[in-house]
């Protein structure tokens, strides 16, 4: 079942849940207030009828017209009412039941059985009510009243409760046609970006990485979905075109030392050179590169095998990147670079020889990229959690397209990989797995033609 359809049937269930719930609720209501206006309208003719029938006694409690009497025991008789009147003592003095006992009868009869047929197994019965006639003061008289109790609908109640229950069903039967439609439309809308979101995922299993998502909805967590797709489609566009660029930069790579290794043996097979040492020697030292190349593979292996181990020493920073400075002296003089760093004691619990493999990644880059006569400042913080080490050239700088990949294994930012500045494009991303390693971080900053500065920290 789709979900479009799971949605449409849910709100359906509940709109018709509520609405029946709500018609059920307001029925009772309705109705329970009803039964109570039938019970104050029966004491209200009660009331009335006990008025007319103390107009005609006198002040000894003497019916002074039986005649009359006799009418307001019929017209009580109408209204499903047995009038019964007796004096202080109980001496019955009139009784409409007396007088006609089958109508009676058959008057409380048919008010059972019209009862029972609205109302099956309804439990009502004859009931009789005394009311004292009061003459000046003066209790003269009581008037029984027997009726159906302890309530009776007539033609005019039950017409207006059907009237009242059709109206009822009718404002269900819209508002649950009204739920159903926004219910459906609410299902298509939620459901469409869902399916859009489907049908991009099967795009991007079969390698379409180039459209992304538009869509734009009221709901948090779809539009989260739709970025979370779309960000999806752009790491993997980056790593297809890395990919690429891979293998690009490899066949590049592996081309000119075969190349040269095929043509200087193919002259020396064909003795069209002699086998000097010279030559030989630039055959090995091609072989060495392609050598270097296989290891770095197999760096690049060991970095994603997720699995560097640490053994840590306590040791000084400062000490050691002096140390690492001293090694790349050479290099400093040979493009008249300036340093500036501050020696001071900065001890850090760390494995020693990875961070200075991370070290000397750092270095080497930033001579690498350096402009002649340029100056390189290394810092060295330290705070109570963790230790900051910086370093900075004002050498050629990253782009900002080439920005979020270069930590990337085998990434290089100088696209041409020319001998100047090429390498394996593995140092910063061997500089990030270090330290990350140690719970670390590592950052960059950098504007074209202006320079770089790296940093990375670790725990104290």
């Amino acid at each position: 079942m789709s979900l479009k359809i799971k949605l449409a049937l849910s709100y359906i269930f509940l709109s018709l849940f509520l609405v029946s719930a709500l018609l059920i609720t307001s029925n009772y209501y309705l109705e329970e207030k009803f039964r109570s206006y039938i019970m104050e309208s029966q004491e209200k003719k009660n009331l009335a009828i006990v008025e007319q029938v103390a107009g005609i006694l006198d002040q000894n409690g003497s019916i002074l017209n039986d005649e009359i009497l006799l009418s307001i025991g019929n017209a009580a008789l109408n209204e499903g009412m047995v009038l019964m009147v007796s004096d202080l003592s109980g001496m019955e003095l009139f009784c409409m039941s007396t007088i006609d006992s089958a109508m009676c009868d058959n008057m409380l009869e048919s008010m059972q059985n019209h009862m029972e047929s609205i109302y099956p197994g309804f439990a009502g019965e004859y009931e009789q009510k005394n009311y004292d006639v009061i003459k000046n003061n003066d209790h003269v008289a009581i008037v029984t009243l027997g009726y159906y109790g302890p309530f009776y609908y007539n033609d005019a109640d039950i017409h207006f409760l059907e009237v009242l229950n059709r109206v009822f069903v009718m404002v269900a039967a819209v508002f649950l046609l009204l739920a159903v439609a926004f219910g459906y439309v609410m299902a298509e809308k939620i459901s469409r970006p869902i399916r859009r979101v489907i049908d991009k995922t099967k795009e991007l299993e079969e390698g379409k990485y180039q459209d992304r998502l538009e869509d734009k909805t009221n709901t948090k967590e779809i539009d989260q979905l739709i970025h979370s797709i779309n960000s999806l489609a752009d790491t993997l566009q980056k790593q297809q075109a890395m990919k690429k660029r891979l293998a690009a930069d490899y066949a590049h790579e592996l081309r000119t030392p075969l190349t040269t290794i095929q043509s200087n043996l193919e002259a020396m097979i064909d003795q069209i050179w002699e086998p000097t040492p010279e030559r030989l020697e630039s055959c090995r030292e091609e072989v060495q590169r392609l050598t270097r190349m296989i290891a770095n593979i197999e760096k690049i292996d060991k970095i994603e095998s997720d699995d560097v181990q640490l053994t840590k020493e306590k040791f000084d920073l400062s000490e050691i990147t002096n140390q690492i400075l001293m090694n790349f002296q050479a290099d400093f003089e040979s493009k008249n670079l300036k340093l500036k760093f501050v020696k001071d004691e900065n001890y850090i619990y760390a494995d020693k020889d990875k961070i200075k493999q991370v070290i000397v990644n750092l270095v080497s880059n930033a001579i690498k990229y350096s402009l002649t006569d340029g100056e390189i400042v290394i810092e060295i913080t330290e705070t109570m959690n963790e230790t900051r080490f910086t370093i900075q050239d004002n050498g050629i700088g990253i782009e900002a397209d080439d920005m979020p990949n270069i930590f990337e294994h085998l990434y290089r930012a100088d696209k041409s990989r020319t001998r100047s500045t090429g390498g394996s494009g593995i140092g910063l991303s061997v500089v990030k797995a270090m330290i990350e390693a140690h719970h670390g971080e590592v950052t960059v900053e950098s504007s074209p033609g202006v320079g770089s500065r790296f940093s990375f920290w670790i725990p104290s």
